[in-house]
């Protein structure tokens, strides 16, 4: 589906302009000449839009009379493989959504150097060192950070309390309680599918909460690098106990293609939902009070992790017919204006000192800071693509009984062995 945001004037354009800088860039240099701002740019999505990207749309449009920005979504399951062969057909769009790490690494050779056109201050403000070769922004930055992304485990406080649940679980043990408390009181505890009936569900928002209890970022470290193995007593463990939820009645059958897992839990037929901060909106809007969010209890000893990136971005085309409206609409969206009207829809911005507008996800900022948990980031930000592919593909196949975790993870460990020199990249997240 394609949706236009017109401008009402078509007059010259009006800077974002103290963002497209005449000062310095990342590298040190100063910026080339950006050209004029407006006509028409593209921007592909992914998956369904976004309120706050509408809202980021209708601002820059207001901004800068003259420009249109075309909203293209694309469909998750699919968005990867589409753009790659968008951009190599030099088809693709002008800006499009792109995640830090190894996602953006993998569109590094068709991105454009955003630090030409915004200020190395404002990739601070953001912290979007991911987005840059290397993970440093002395060097080209294809990307800025729109969000800082949690993914955690939404659940509905009416049902927990009908099945005489008094607090939120934070471990397998007090899961397995929680469960059976549930499902005895005629409910669904854990719902997994996808609303598209695509096939599957993102296991690695589960893997990371799985990976980070048992092995903390310098076991993360030995994974991306493969000196240590998916296949490996701790890791197979948890991946065991994730599977079993399944064979005890905890969620439902049809984990791979089951659509209304989002249909039921807004209809309080579900206990637990594991998504991230990005529908928090949506939950508030159709659960209203009822509904809040945890870090996912997958873990032996009590949950003190909160999966947290500056994470869903946007990227500019380096074959752009329009690259300075393109780089124009990546700095409206990361300034103090854009951040706000991000907080304003529900999300949680990415640029420090503005805060969210969503209870939901401020309740749970709020709780990692006042109980001093680990923050850790999305493990499948730093994971070559094909890894992530078969990560989330073996995982799967575990939950839905075809096959065993064990099996699973040397999959993985397979995919992550192809893996070739030239793609390895080296992110160093504990610090050691």
């Amino acid at each position: 589906m394609t949706f236009s945001h017109r401008a009402a004037a078509a007059a010259a354009v009006v800077a974002t302009a103290g963002l497209l800088l005449a000062g310095c860039s990342s590298s040190g240099s100063a910026p080339a000449d950006t050209g004029t701002v407006g006509g028409e740019v593209t921007l592909w999505s992914y998956g369904k839009v976004q309120p706050s990207m509408t809202a980021l749309i209708d601002g820059f449009e207001k901004a800068n009379p003259g420009t249109t920005v075309k909203v293209i979504e694309e469909p998750g399951d699919q968005y990867f493989a589409l753009l790659r062969a968008a951009l190599t057909s030099g088809q693709g769009p002008d800006i499009f959504q792109m995640f830090p790490g190894g996602y953006q690494h993998q569109f590094s050779d068709y991105s454009l150097d955003l630090s030409t056109y915004i200020d190395r201050s404002e990739f601070e403000a953001v912290q979007g060192q991911f987005f840059a070769k290397d993970s440093n922004l002395d060097n080209p930055v294809y990307g800025v950070p729109l969000v800082s992304n949690m993914y955690y485990t939404l659940y509905n406080q009416e049902i927990l309390d009908k099945a005489g649940v008094t607090e939120f679980p934070t471990d397998w043990a007090e899961t397995e309680a929680a469960c059976k408390k549930i499902t005895a009181a005629g409910f669904l505890c854990i719902g997994y599918g996808s609303d598209t009936g695509s096939g599957g569900f993102d296991a690695y928002q589960d893997f990371s909460y799985m990976s980070g209890a048992a092995i903390g970022l310098a076991g993360w470290d030995g994974l991306i690098d493969g000196s240590v193995k998916y296949d490996s007593p701790a890791l197979v463990d948890q991946v065991t106990k994730w599977g079993d939820l399944r064979e005890k009645g905890y969620t439902n059958e049809d984990v791979l293609t089951w659509r209304d897992v989002r249909t039921d839990f807004l209809a309080g037929k579900t206990a637990m939902y594991m998504t991230g901060s990005w529908d928090a909106s949506w939950a508030a809007d159709g659960l209203g009070t009822k509904v809040h969010a945890a870090p996912t209890p997958f873990s032996d000893d009590p949950q003190d992790v909160l999966i947290r990136l500056q994470d869903s971005g946007l990227s500019v085309s380096s074959d752009s017919k329009n690259p300075a409206t393109a780089a124009a609409f990546t700095a409206y969206a990361i300034s103090p204006e854009g951040q706000k009207i991000i907080a304003a829809a529900g999300g949680v911005p990415a640029r420090t000192g503005v805060e969210t507008d969503s209870s939901i996800n401020q309740e749970i900022l709020d709780r990692s800071i006042a109980e001093k948990w680990t923050v850790m980031p999305m493990i499948d930000n730093f994971l070559d693509a094909s890894v992530t592919t078969a990560l989330r593909s073996s995982l799967n196949q575990v939950m839905a009984g075809q096959l065993t975790a064990s099996e699973a993870l040397t999959k993985v460990d397979q995919a992550t062995a192809a893996v070739s020199a030239n793609d390895r990249v080296t992110y160093n997240l504990s610090g050691k």
